[in-house]
């Protein structure tokens, strides 16, 4: 009894090293270090978590299942790097390492007590499915920004609470939850953001860690069943859903898409995060239910009850009142609104728009001049402030809403958010036109973008030099394309009246300003390296291989004078 309480105090001892130690190099790290390498730190530090828990513990099965959940993030690497190599085969062959050193699916339990014992060969193929199961189905989800974070969360949260009440001997089991709750409350700023994807490698952690864990007890013949009931019911809506989706696979050309309840939600006008709320409470819901209804000790089960209870109140109360148009949170530069958002955030923003279908709608990408522009010509300002999007794209235009004490603004370059655009119509089967460039430019760019994301469709290509008398022949191509989303790279302002005058004609479209960017997609021009870009002087490097850019560039040093002015309240619009 006393070795089992002292076991337990260093469980919750070392729980609490960990979420001290990394919250403070967190703390520490967000001051010192850019967007990117923080971001890049917290991955590198989630996994170092692990890597300690997995060599403190002395217990054999925890090492194992940290072990493996690393290895599978490396799998993870591997297919964000070369998506051709088969990788996720990778995962299958981990389940058979498990099987293969003792921690294996061994039996199967049946309601009344009964059990069905699987013999070697059974066992190794039942343990490989299912571990290998449960990495793609985390990356399947995370195809949704914020879900497979939240189910995750969710998932560990059930799970301890089941252990932490067992009166039987799972304390590996017990430890591996404890921890990866602590864990997940140290980086939830990774893993709870709406509009944030974990990425292969940590998608394919978690998911090896929630299936390694799930069999823990039943590997050692521990009459334990519910642990494996609860992933299993936690994740059997997204189980069904990737199976229709692989079934629309064989018989479409055309991927119908997964996760059809968050699609559903959306196209019926609720938000992109009270979505994945709702998802992921029935999961949660579905999972607390299972294991209410399979634990034996009334206590365990009436925990497990008043959990479901709780997730289910949660569900209803975000569905109902989830449903309405999300409040921009936007600033203003002398009267041009400007979103403060992140680009996830804007990538989220978008996908809800697409699958919510209706009107068609435009963004407008804005930089310093196009901002100047628009405080001089109350038209241009009129076309702006209609977009849907605003976004902020020049270090200078970041810098003056900064300084002029605005909220905190994301620099959103219009080259990076297509590259976005485009991975996500690649993975959701959604075409794109390419509209705007020198001829040829965007035939180069198109190219590009394929070889960037194999899926991508292609819905068309069109030069920017149109005449007045293409537009209707251009309009019904882009519709007969299919095209959900149009980049426009006309140049300010011909791309912003182009959309402003035709994006009601597109209906289910999102238009979306982009300048210059098929020049450097394409190859034409080269995009200034990443220390001119964080110093603000991308502008020079552009005027450098384009020096015809100087009429232009030389009305900067107007904006800054007229920021200042602004300050000190002594400049505002014309045309008030």
């Amino acid at each position: 009894m006393a070795a089992g309480v002292h076991e337990l105090q260093g469980m919750v001892f070392l729980s609490l090293s960990i979420f001290v130690f990394f919250f403070a190099i967190q703390r520490i790290s967000k001051v010192t270090l850019e967007r990117d390498q923080y971001q890049y730190l917290k991955d590198v530090c989630l996994l170092a978590a692990w890597g300690i828990c997995g060599v403190w513990s002395p217990d054999p099965s925890v090492r194992l299942v940290v072990a493996m959940g690393l290895l599978a993030a490396i799998f993870g690497v591997g297919q964000r790097v070369n998506p051709k190599m088969p990788w996720s085969l990778g995962f299958f062959g981990i389940g058979l390492v498990f099987a293969s050193l003792g921690l294996g699916i061994s039996f199967v339990g049946f309601p009344g007590g009964s059990y069905l014992f699987l013999n070697r060969y059974s066992s190794l193929l039942a343990t490989a499915l299912w571990v290998g199961l449960f990495p793609l189905l985390l990356q399947e989800m995370d195809q949704v920004p914020g879900l497979a974070g939240f189910l995750s969360a969710v998932s560990w949260i059930v799970m301890l609470i089941v252990t932490g009440l067992s009166k039987q001997h799972i304390q590996g089991a017990f430890y591996m939850t404890l921890v990866g709750v602590s864990i997940l409350a140290v980086f939830w700023s990774r893993h709870g953001h709406s509009y944030q994807r974990l990425g292969e490698p940590v998608a394919a952690l978690w998911g090896t860690l929630i299936a390694g864990t799930s069999i823990m007890g039943v590997s050692k013949g521990v009459t334990f069943s519910t642990l494996m009931l609860i992933p299993l019911g936690l994740f059997a809506i997204p189980m069904v859903e990737a199976s229709v989706n692989i079934v629309s696979r064989t018989f479409s050309s055309r991927s119908q898409g997964s996760l059809f309840l968050y699609r559903r939600l959306v196209s019926r006008g609720m938000d992109h995060t009270p979505a994945v709320r709702s998802v992921g409470s029935l999961c949660a819901v579905m999972g607390a239910a299972v294991a209410s209804f399979q634990l034996r000790d009334e206590n365990m089960a009436l925990a497990a009850l008043l959990s479901s209870t709780i997730l289910l109140g949660g569900f209803l109360f975000v569905v109902s009142t989830g449903i309405k148009r999300p409040t921009s949170n936007r600033s203003t530069l002398w009267g041009t609104p400007i979103d403060s958002i992140s680009a996830d955030y804007a990538l989220g923003r978008t996908r809800s728009l697409i699958l919510q279908g209706g009107p068609g709608r435009y963004f407008v990408t804005l930089d310093a001049l196009s901002a100047l522009r628009a405080r001089e010509d109350r038209h241009f300002r009129e076309v702006v402030t209609g977009a849907d999007l605003v976004l902020p794209d020049g270090k200078g235009l970041t810098w003056a809403l900064g300084f002029l004490g605005a909220p905190s603004v994301q620099r959103i370059p219009g080259v990076e958010f297509v590259e976005r655009m485009c991975r996500l119509a690649s993975m959701e089967g959604w075409p794109v036109f390419l509209l705007g460039g020198a001829p040829g430019v965007g035939e180069k760019a198109a190219e590009n973008l394929k070889k960037l994301y194999p899926g991508l469709l292609i819905g068309g290509v069109r030069h920017g030099y149109l005449d007045t008398s293409e537009a209707g022949s251009l309009l019904e191509e882009i519709r007969d394309s299919g095209s959900r989303f149009i980049f426009v790279g006309m140049g300010v302002p011909r791309q912003e009246a182009w959309m402003f005058e035709h994006h009601h004609l597109l209906p289910g479209t999102i238009s979306i300003g982009v300048g210059g960017s098929f020049d450097v997609i394409s190859g034409n021009l080269k995009r200034a390296p990443l220390f001119l870009q964080k110093a603000g002087l991308e502008w020079l490097f552009r005027l450098i291989q384009e020096p015809w850019r100087w009429s232009r560039v030389r009305r900067l040093p107007l904006f800054v004078y007229h920021v200042i002015l602004t300050k000190f309240g002594f400049s505002h619009q014309k045309g008030e």
